[in-house]
This record gives structure tokens, C-alpha cells and sequence, in this order.
């Protein structure tokens, strides 16, 4: 709204429109949510977003430009690459949960002298 269109604006609203103009753009110059606005100075929080609703709706305050709910963003395909191989079916995966939640995870089968080893510090 104009600078000048707003002044008339102004002059049209009743004392109470203009009371709850003035917190309204207040806030909204601060950047603040109006729940902090609204507890910061002692006014109903309810009060200050029903004011708003109806000053919007009889015109004297515009619609934010992203107040409108999004359009459904068209849904994209991502590249994908694997980074790590992975083990195939034929390859033995050794898993071991530990008491504290931890898990150990090899891929590549252990054989031999190094089994032996993992399972004595296991048990």
C-alpha cells in the first residue's frame, strides 16, 4: 500500500483498527513472531492475530506475498551413485551386536587364525 493511500487508511480506521495497526506493523518492523511481540508488552496474543485477520480482510493490510500455500514442487530425479561396493550375495557378512548397542560389521569373510582371534576377545 502507498505511502499516502496508507495515511487515509488510517484516518478510516476506527481508534481501536488503528491501536492494533500500529502493534501489528510494530512487530512486523522488528521481525518479531507476534507471540514474543504480543508477551514482551502485555497484550493478547490472540487479540493482536484476530486484529490482524479482520484488518486484512476489510483491507487495510495486504497479504504477505508467501502466504499463499506452496504449489506441489514437481517432484525431481536424483543422480545416485554408490560410493563404497557393495558385498555381493555370495560374500559372508559377520555382524556382532555389542551389549552396549554398538554393532561391528565386517564384509569380508575373516578366516582362519583371525576368526579364532575376533571370537576369544568377543567372549
Amino acid at each position: 500500500m502507498k505511502a499516502r493511500s496508507r495515511r487515509r487508511a488510517e484516518r478510516e480506521l476506527t481508534q481501536r483498527q488503528r491501536y492494533w495497526l500500529r502493534h501489528i506493523r510494530a512487530a512486523e518492523r522488528k521481525n518479531e513472531p507476534f507471540t514474543v511481540y504480543a508477551e514482551q508488552r502485555g497484550l493478547s496474543v490472540s487479540s493482536l492475530y484476530e486484529a490482524k485477520h479482520q484488518l486484512r480482510k476489510d483491507g487495510f493490510i495486504e497479504a504477505a506475498s508467501g502466504s499463499r500455500k506452496p504449489e506441489r514442487a514437481t517432484p525431481e530425479f536424483v543422480r545416485v551413485s554408490i560410493r563404497e561396493p557393495v558385498p555381493s550375495a555370495k560374500t559372508a557378512v559377520l555382524r556382532v551386536r555389542l551389549g552396549s548397542g554398538a554393532v561391528l560389521e565386517w564384509s569380508d569373510a575373516l578366516q582362519g587364525e583371525a576368526l579364532r582371534e575376533l571370537v576369544g576377545m568377543l567372549s
